[in-house]
C-alpha cells in the first residue's frame, strides 16, 4: 500500500451519512488508539464536530505507556476538548465514562421535553467501538472481531433507559503517508494485504530500539544483544520457528507474529506517538 491510496468509496459515503446523522446527536464520542493518537485521528472530523459536544476516548490505554497517555490528555485539554483514558479491560475506566455520561444525560433531562441522550461513536477501523458497545449492553448487539471494518451500516442502540447510541463504520483519513500507514498497520487498522507487514514489523522493532525498550523484546523472544531491527527480526523468526520448509525464515509469518504480539500486549507497553509539546 503506497501513501495516499486508501479511501474506498464506502468511507466517503459514511462521511456524508455522518454529516446528516449529526443533526440528531447531542454528544460525539471519538475513539482514538492510545498508542497512536495522532495517526488514529481523522482530520476530516475536526470541522465536522466543532459545533457538537465532543469527548475523546484514548482507547486501549492498558497497552500504552501511562506517561504518554497523560501527556496526550493534557494536550487535548489545551484544545478545549474533553478527553479520557479508556480500556474495556479495566472496570475503573468504564465507571469513569458512565459517570460522565450520566452527567450529560441529566442535562438533557432538565429540558422541557424529556428524551434520551443521543450519542455517536466514531473512529478508525478496529479501534474498539463495537467491543465498547457490547460492554455497555452486556450482550453482543453488534458483530465484533479483530478485523478492521467489521461494523457495517447504521445502528441505533439503546445502551441505557435514557441513552441512545449510533454506531458507525470505521473511517480512515482520506490521505495516509508512509509513517501513518505503518502506525495503522501495527495496531490492525488496515486490513491484511493492504500494507507491507514486513516493513511495518521492521519499523515496529526499530521503535522499540529507539525508545530503549530492547529489554521487552528480550523477555518475550529471548533475543540477545543486537545492533539492528533487521537482526532482531531474523532472530525472532528462528527462535519462534517461523521457518519455511527449507529452513529459511518465513518473513510473512514472522511479521504477523510480531505485529500480533504488539497488538495483544505480549511485548509490553509501547506508545508509538508522543503528544505535541505544550507551550
Amino acid at each position: 500500500m503506497k501513501s495516499g491510496q486508501w479511501y474506498p468509496g464506502n468511507m466517503s459515503r459514511a462521511m456524508n451519512q455522518m454529516r446528516e446523522d449529526l443533526k440528531a446527536i447531542d454528544l460525539v464520542i471519538e475513539l482514538l488508539d492510545a498508542r497512536i493518537p495522532s495517526s488514529s485521528r481523522n482530520p476530516a472530523f475536526y470541522d465536522l464536530f466543532k459545533s457538537k459536544k465532543h469527548l475523546i476516548l484514548l482507547h486501549k490505554a492498558d497497552r500504552a505507556e501511562n506517561k504518554h497517555t497523560e501527556a496526550w490528555l493534557s494536550y487535548f485539554t489545551t484544545l478545549d476538548t474533553k478527553a479520557m483514558a479508556f480500556s474495556v479491560q479495566e472496570k475503573n475506566y468504564l465507571d469513569q465514562l458512565l459517570k460522565y455520561l450520566k452527567k450529560e444525560e441529566a442535562q438533557i433531562q432538565r429540558g422541557r421535553f424529556k428524551r434520551p441522550l443521543r450519542m455517536i461513536f466514531v473512529g478508525i477501523p478496529n479501534v474498539g467501538k463495537s467491543t465498547l458497545i457490547n460492554l455497555f449492553v452486556r450482550k453482543a448487539v453488534t458483530r465484533t472481531g479483530n478485523r478492521p471494518g467489521i461494523t457495517r451500516g447504521k445502528q441505533w442502540i439503546r445502551i441505557m433507559p435514557n441513552m441512545e447510541l449510533l454506531d458507525t463504520p470505521g473511517i480512515l483519513r482520506p490521505k495516509i503517508d508512509e509513517v501513518t500507514i505503518r502506525s495503522l498497520a501495527v495496531v490492525g487498522a488496515i486490513p491484511a494485504g493492504r500494507a507491507d507487514i514486513y516493513d511495518a514489523a521492521l519499523w515496529l522493532l526499530s521503535c522499540y530500539l529507539e525508545q530503549d525498550k530492547l529489554e521487552l523484546l528480550k523477555i518475550r523472544y529471548r533475543v540477545i544483544e543486537t545492533s539492528s531491527a533487521a537482526e532482531i527480526f531474523e532472530k525472532i523468526g528462528y527462535s519462534q520457528g517461523c521457518l519455511q520448509s527449507e529452513g529459511q525464515i518465513d518473513y510473512e509469518r514472522t511479521s504477523a507474529l510480531i505485529i500480533r504480539d504488539y497488538q495483544n500486549g505480549s511485548i509490553g507497553k509501547l506508545t508509538l506517538e508522543k503528544a505535541p509539546p505544550i507551550n
